[in-house]
């Protein structure tokens, strides 16, 4: 039987840094792959043509943490303050020079006050504008290994009234969530837009495609730890939620990672197989009505909803972004 996509790409991984078939088996952190499928793998990806080219990627993944690793070292004789920023009012140009262009985390606490949302977004506003409308909503998350990796296979249509009553009605649980990705704002619900506002000069209003996207959910649910390919504005219309946050520099401490996800579990880590977190620094800060954060792309982050929450991602900032024209996907390789 083939492995599973994720499986398999933890094991290219782990072969292509040179780690013993004893490590490899030991550090799996899969259920249910035994040591004979392990070593199959192994030897297929040896065979591989590809192998000199994962052994090339493995080098420059190494030259890359040494990098971090000497900005970790740099940055630790200033003992930097662990909190993130909160500011009221905050200029276009003011954001760029402080916490654009060095990519540091922010709370915007002053610039939601012409948002519509915040008032209007309750219960009986979108059942009676939108109750009918069908919504891509994401449920079985509880039963589902990596359900943020896997949020298509388990998404399936509903009525927006439904999925708002099965909300309000629950209150608090992870197994059902509508998330940015099942376009709930690009595609079912444009109209909601409206009620969104723009920072003054900061976000482009003409820019909402595929750029903005909306969060509804319970209290309890939960975003795995992962980063994102370009800059977000992460706004909060309703309820509260917590997001712990790791820069960058430390991405080679945050290790078992497909794609842009981390298998870590920031809320319960499990200290024996990952002892290094403890030196991991996080920042953690919590939202709510009217904040924005704004996560800087590559910046790890891990979101709990503290209560039934309805919350706005936005990317379509009037600076150039760096997901816009960079995808550090897999395909081309720039020098």
């Amino acid at each position: 039987m083939a492995l599973d996509v994720v499986v398999s790409a933890w094991l290219a991984e782990a072969w292509a840094r040179g780690l013993p078939e004893e490590k490899i088996v030991s550090g799996l952190p899969f259920r249910g792959v035994s040591r004979k499928e392990v070593h199959r793998e192994l030897k297929r990806l040896a065979a591989s043509p590809d192998a000199d080219v994962l052994s090339t990627l493995a080098f420059r993944i190494a030259r890359l943490e040494w990098q971090a690793r000497a900005r970790r070292r740099a940055a630790s004789v200033l003992r930097p303050s662990s909190a993130i920023p909160r500011v009221k009012r905050l200029t276009k140009r003011a954001f760029l020079r402080d916490f654009y262009a060095p990519q540091r985390p922010v709370v915007l606490t002053g610039m939601m006050r012409d948002w519509k949302a915040l008032s209007r977004w309750t219960p009986a506003y979108f059942k009676a504008r939108f109750g009918e409308t069908p919504v891509r909503v994401a449920h079985g998350r509880d039963e589902t290994p990596f359900y943020d990796l896997n949020v298509h296979a388990i998404s399936r249509t509903v009525r927006f009234g439904d999925f708002v009553d099965h909300v309000e009605s629950t209150r608090r649980g992870n197994d059902a969530y509508l998330v940015a990705n099942n376009d709930g704002l690009r595609e079912r619900l444009p109209e909601l837009a409206k009620d969104v506002g723009f920072f003054g000069a900061l976000m482009d209003r003409r820019r909402l495609s595929g750029f903005v996207y909306l969060w509804y959910g319970p209290g309890g649910t939960v975003t795995p730890l992962h980063h994102d390919t370009a800059n977000i504005l992460f706004c909060q219309v309703r309820g509260r939620k917590k997001v712990t946050l790791i820069d960058p520099a430390w991405t080679q401490l945050v290790r078992d990672c497909v794609s842009f996800y981390s298998f870590i579990d920031l809320e319960k880590p499990d200290l024996k197989r990952y002892p290094y977190l403890t030196r991991v620094p996080k920042r953690t800060v919590t939202l709510s009505p009217g904040e924005a954060l704004f996560i800087p792309a590559g910046w790890w982050h891990h979101v709990r909803s503290l209560s039934v929450s309805v919350s706005v991602s936005m990317t379509n900032f009037t600076l150039p972004n760096p997901g816009d024209a960079d995808d550090p996907l897999p395909g081309v390789v720039d020098d």
